[in-house]
């Protein structure tokens, strides 16, 4: 995968062959002078925020790399990624070495920063979360609460309409941003559900270690390095997504998007909404939907939706969502000709219905149809 910025150029290459954005570019004999941007190897500085959230389109994957020198670089590219006002305190100099890669996808946005220096950072309010696993160095963070943290940590460190500020030694640091709308389809909550404030620590290592990995996959996802999974496909991705706001939300005990206890019930509904919501995901099992857009077809708000859904069929939209696309991936493979090897014609209709890993393919596919998806799949070619 060839680096590039939005605009579709090579990464590092500006209208006029420099640096992105109007900034200086990479100085040839490999010295920068004080205060200049450099770029990291084929890396570029980031153009802009992407949108994420829940109704974001799966759109094509962007990886771009920024490093810097200069106190002022770096609290402008912050202020630019993270879409708040940043400042940086009297501990940053120039000089230090500011490192920051991000990859975005759709609803997925990673950030992966390494700071050689001791700084402070006073961050306004951001209109989205950020989970920082803190993997080298030191930092003290105030998000309506206080903590200390070194490598290992991994908490809830902004949340929206709360002011942060962080104290951090040399740290390095991998972080997910995630749009509360998002969290909100997940938990099947309606838009107006109030995101907590405030800084919260995952309490029990079983969810730290199930952060880390749903991190790592959805880091592999849009790599482009040696140990590459691959960019997988849309559905992929948005299911990587999903993934992350779902280990968000069970992570992290005393951060919980909750609707308000006052609100009316969500009353019953007839079965033409339940068939509704059920052919908006028949139809459109191949785009990246969630929830909250089958309660939109349906007509009304999510919460309605997964109520009648537990109560009628006993199960979630997102479950029955998950279902159909299970459906279409037997369909594909009961259909299927002649090709290359079963392991990799299977991993490709997995892929194909929002299955990054084919061995959790196999099991669910396994404990519905009673078979492996490989049988399936040589049963439907002729033999000979």
């Amino acid at each position: 995968m060839e680096r590039r910025d939005d605009a579709g150029r090579p990464a590092g290459a500006g209208r006029d062959g420099g640096g992105t954005g109007g900034r200086a570019g990479p100085v040839q004999d490999g010295s920068a002078r004080p205060g200049a941007l450099t770029l990291a190897g084929d890396g570029a500085r980031y153009g802009g925020t992407p949108p994420v959230g829940a109704a974001a389109a799966a759109d094509a994957v962007h990886s771009t790399l920024f490093r810097t020198t200069s106190a002022d670089e770096t609290r402008a590219y912050l202020a630019e990624a993270y879409g708040t006002t940043v400042r940086l305190g009297s501990a940053a100099r120039s000089g230090s070495v500011f490192r920051h890669e991000r990859r975005t996808s759709g609803a997925l946005c990673l950030d992966e920063g390494r700071l050689a220096a001791s700084v402070v950072y006073e961050v306004q309010p951001l209109d989205r979360l950020l989970v920082l696993d803190v993997l080298g160095g030191r930092m003290r963070l105030e998000c309506g609460r206080s903590g200390a943290y070194a490598a290992g940590g991994v908490l809830l460190a902004a949340a929206p309409g709360t002011p942060m500020r962080t104290t951090v030694e040399h740290m390095h640091a991998r972080a997910a941003v995630l749009h509360p709308d998002l969290l909100r389809d997940v938990a099947g909550l309606p838009p107006e559900a109030p995101i907590p404030p405030g800084l919260h620590t995952g309490a029990a290592p079983a969810g730290t270690v199930r952060w880390r990995a749903a991190v790592r996959y959805a880091w592999s996802l849009l790599d482009d390095g040696p140990t590459a999974t691959g960019p997988g496909t849309p559905l992929v991705r948005d299911a990587a997504a999903r993934l992350l706001a779902a280990v968000a939300l069970e992570a992290f005990p005393g951060f919980r998007t909750r609707p308000d206890p006052l609100a009316p019930g969500a009353g019953r509904v007839g079965p033409a909404v339940l068939r509704r919501a059920a052919e908006f995901a028949h139809d459109h099992a191949d785009s990246p939907i969630g929830p909250s857009d089958m309660a939109a077809a349906a007509g009304v708000p999510p919460r309605v939706l997964h109520a009648a859904f537990a109560d009628t069929l006993g199960t979630t939209p997102r479950a029955h969502l998950r279902r159909v696309r299970l459906m279409r991936a037997h369909a594909d493979l009961a259909a299927a000709g002649p090709s290359a090897g079963v392991p990799a014609a299977v991993a490709a209709v997995a892929a194909r219905w929002g299955w990054g890993r084919p061995r959790l393919f196999a099991d669910a596919y396994a404990a519905v149809y009673g078979a492996a998806p490989g049988e399936t799949l040589r049963r439907s070619r002729p033999s000979g």
